[in-house]
């Protein structure tokens, strides 16, 4: 369980990443007059996807960090329940 939850917070800090680059790239082209958007429209998609990109790295790092005892596990199985 503990590697399954490390690859998803590994893909999730990914995907933070690219969310934050977006944000990144939609005021870089607004600033540099490459966009066709109002100049209000690129402000709140920055804001919007910066501070979601931030949440999913934030989450990201507190899966990664989780201790064995907190991770789900799978019950023990009855032998006798199944005959």
């Amino acid at each position: 369980m503990k590697i399954q939850n490390r690859n998803r917070a590994m893909l999730m800090a990914v995907v933070g990443g690219y969310v934050i680059y977006l944000a990144y790239e939609i005021m870089r082209d607004e600033l540099a007059g490459k966009s066709s958007m109002a100049m209000w429209v690129c402000i709140l998609c920055t804001i919007l996807l910066g501070s979601s990109g931030i949440a999913v790295l934030i989450l990201a790092w507190k899966i990664y960090r989780t201790k064995d005892s907190e991770t789900e596990e799978e019950p023990p199985q009855d032998p006798n329940a199944l005959k």
